[in-house]
């Protein structure tokens, strides 16, 4: 495997993590009408995936070009 694959591979298992985990508690205050839970859920969705942007960023070999 080389370090491409292992940098996707993170991304997916990390995505699936913070949907299923914050997504769905998203899903369901806004199924319930709650507007402070879709509120709050919002937001710590917003950071989770704030924060995985942050690490990826950290994680990455300083001398690594950038491929977009």
């Amino acid at each position: 495997m080389n370090e491409q694959t292992d940098i996707e591979t993170w991304a997916m298992v990390r995505a699936q993590q913070i949907v299923m985990q914050h997504g769905a508690n998203l899903v369901v205050a806004a199924q319930r009408l709650d507007h402070k839970k879709t509120t709050a859920n919002t937001y710590a969705l917003r950071s989770a995936i704030m924060a995985s942007l942050i690490e990826a960023v950290s994680a990455q070999p300083k001398t690594a070009e950038f491929h977009g």
